[in-house]
């Protein structure tokens, strides 16, 4: 029982890992001849690791390789301090683990992680994009970027993090694209249902408004362009790359193929988004909106700040009317919303855009916006240039630092974007910040706050059983089945109820102990005031199914049952998405269906027996807009009085200019952002067609 304890306490200091897709680092490497890597999950963040390479410190700085025990074929090299470079050929993550933690002797065990000169893609169109890595190509300014490079070191994005892109469609088969085109995890395609009971049917890869069907194709372009900003697959060897190398992006179309919407197609594209990550655990952490056009419609405010309050950060293009949005509010860029980005664009001589809106206060940040060369449908390529193409490279920031900490409030992302702009002259009293988006300064922003409000490492950990591992926030695909376990007994009462801490994947049986078929688990949890949390119960949905039949409640602690579900649409399994009314500690129960009851200790009999694994995941609350905002100036006045309405419905187009081809009409220019269709007679620039978008 001692040893068993002793694992406990040390496995909380270890990480469970999943590998992933064999993977070299696209780097310039020191080493002519670079070992092999994985690719891994560790601590929620991708990561390279060497290839059956790890290390370990050991519980005492004077331990040598022989007090590891260590098993055939695996070596262990002194590094100095009581720390030992590990070979463990073969053995994977959880051999690895599971010796460190049955192992006295170890204190710590981590992967060696793969490191390069710089992580560049290896993609071949990828010295054009300025706005990712600036050299003084094409009469460029070195170092007038987004420090794309540094910010690459630290994470090149992960698939779990979806961002929806609210344009003019998507090339879901761009070549460049289709590996990160959001998938909907509870949708089955082509059965002409609506599986997973959201009201679309067959909404696989996200939703076209414009025509009212499941197909968001892009017959434009204009949408493909901005996704490829944001998150065209890097290293692929293909075209280019995204700020996010890898990224979900889930395509809402709202406008047709000429450039043109409607507020109510806007507004229902932006609450398809916060459903799906407040009521079906999508993790949704930002809508990129390069378009506008209205006036201060109060239900297209109202539909940003219900997304800002579920947590999703609205990124909007400032306009491209050379126009002061402090004196001339250009709308929804112009909103006063915690959950709102207002982005302006440079050129790639750290110029603000000649085309480009600006406003000291209502104006956040700068991003690269001229000629921005990106993915067009048809697995093609272009440039075009607008705050249209400024906007996705901080949506792709916003998916990068998201990727890194994947429990960051979207309050944090957003100060963290703001506070680490880089200082530029011609950019001071045009925008709040004053200067460019900094994506490898946001990421160290973000991780200096999250270790400066997380728990001190010489507090104790919360126990984690060895029946626990670490799942990420809801992703766009279903979770990888962990490693088979013995499933555990929970406690049977609240007064016994088992602590967990989300992220979580418990493995548990009911039907065990002494109660048998009234056996119900019971789980503790803390929750602050307006976080969600998604408890799934996986039974019938496990490798080789199961027999129970799953009855999920959540309780608070005076036992007051707050939510209950018997299954989801499809399934005998179950799967609760709850909002905390207030912050304490909440009960979460497990038990047959037949077992249900009010009460949590009154089970009927003849309850369904079985394992499962109940998934736990916790999004957190959108933080004010304002707060650590003020040093920048960001206004908290109340926004200017609405304009009035001129009708039910209101245009809209992305946000572009007339560069070239065809007129555009007098009411959409009227509007502020130009609406453009494609024009291959378009004049093109010194390296590539530019449209202004």
């Amino acid at each position: 029982m001692a040893r068993f304890c002793e694992s406990r306490r040390r496995l909380a200091r270890l990480s469970e890992l999943e590998t992933l897709e064999s993977r070299f680092l696209a780097a310039v490497d020191l080493d002519p001849t670079p070992p092999a890597t994985a690719r891994i999950m560790w601590n929620g963040r991708e990561a390279d690791m060497v290839r059956d390479a790890w290390i370990v410190q050991a519980a005492s700085p004077a331990a040598t390789a022989a007090d590891f025990d260590l098993p055939a074929a695996w070596q262990a090299r002194p590094l100095g301090a009581g720390f030992f470079a590990l070979a463990a050929p073969g053995a994977g993550v959880a051999g690895v683990v599971g010796w460190a933690s049955q192992t006295a002797t170890v204190a710590l065990v981590e992967p060696d992680f793969s490191l390069g000169a710089a992580a560049l893609p290896a993609d071949p169109a990828f010295n054009q994009l300025w706005g990712l890595r600036n050299a003084g190509q094409a009469g460029g300014s070195p170092g007038a970027d987004i420090r794309a490079e540094a910010a690459w070191n630290v994470t090149t994005g992960s698939r779990e993090v979806v961002v929806a892109v609210i344009d003019t469609g998507v090339d879901t088969g761009h070549p460049d694209l289709a590996a990160n085109i959001w998938r909907n995890p509870r949708e089955i395609p082509g059965d002409n249902r609506d599986n997973d009971g959201n009201g679309y049917i067959d909404d696989v890869v996200g939703w076209d408004f414009a025509n009212g069907d499941a197909d968001p194709m892009d017959d434009n372009g204009h949408g493909t362009h901005v996704a490829g900003t944001i998150g065209a697959v890097g290293g692929n060897g293909v075209g280019v790359a995204g700020v996010a190398w890898q990224v979900s992006i889930m395509p809402l179309k709202f406008m047709s193929g000429s450039g043109r919407g409607t507020t109510s197609s806007a507004i229902a594209a932006i609450n398809y988004a916060t459903m799906m990550r407040r009521d079906f655990g999508i993790n949704v952490v930002a809508t990129n909106n390069s378009w506008g056009g209205a006036g201060d419609s109060l239900a297209l405010r109202s539909a940003i700040a219900a997304g800002g309050n579920a947590g999703i950060l609205f990124v909007a293009a400032a306009g491209n009317s050379a126009a002061d949005n402090d004196a001339a509010p250009s709308y929804p860029a112009s909103f006063a919303d915690p959950a709102v980005i207002a982005v302006a664009a440079s050129d790639r001589t750290n110029r603000l855009a000649g085309f480009s809106n600006f406003g000291a206060t209502a104006v956040d940040i700068v991003a690269p916006g001229a000629s921005i060369y990106s993915t067009l449908p048809g697995g093609s390529y272009g440039s075009y240039s607008g705050t249209s193409m400024a906007t996705p490279h901080v949506t792709g920031t916003v998916a990068l630092l998201a990727a890194a900490a994947p429990r960051a409030p979207a309050g944090d992302i957003r100060t963290a974007i703001l506070s680490s702009a880089t200082p530029v002259a011609a950019f001071t009293g045009k925008v709040a910040t004053g200067g460019l988006l900094n994506a490898a300064a946001a990421l160290a922003r973000l991780r200096a706050a999250s270790s400066a409000s997380s728990v001190p490492a010489t507090t104790p950990a919360p126990p984690l059983l060895p029946t626990l591992a670490p799942v990420p926030t809801p992703a766009p695909a279903p979770m990888p089945a962990p490693p088979r376990r013995e499933p555990l007994d929970a406690g049977d009462t609240r007064a016994t109820a088992l602590p967990v801490v989300a992220p979580a994947r418990i493995a548990a049986r009911i039907g065990d102990g002494t109660a048998g078929p009234r056996d119900v688990d019971f789980f503790r949890l803390s929750l602050q005031a307006g976080q969600t949390l998604v408890a799934d119960v996986d039974a019938r949905a496990l490798a080789g199914s199961s027999t129970l039949d799953s009855s999920l409640r959540v309780f608070d602690a005076t036992g007051r049952l707050l939510a209950r579900n018997d299954d989801t649409p499809g399934s005998l399994d179950s799967l609760i998405v709850f909002r905390a009314p207030a912050t304490g500690t909440y009960f979460i129960s497990v038990s047959g269906v037949a077992g249900f009851s009010r009460t949590p200790l009154r089970q009927m009999k003849g309850g369904a027996t079985g394992i499962y694994e109940l998934a736990l995941s916790v999004l957190a609350p959108l933080q004010s807009r304002t707060a650590g905002l003020q040093p920048f100036g960001q206004s908290d006045a109340a926004p200017p009085a609405r304009h009035p309405d001129t009708g039910p419905a209101t245009a809209f187009g992305h946000s572009a200019d007339s560069g070239g081809g065809r007129p555009v009409p007098q009411s959409a220019r009227e509007l502020g952002f130009l609406a453009l269709a494609l024009d291959a007679t378009a004049r093109p620039s010194a390296v590539q067609p530019t449209r202004r978008r």
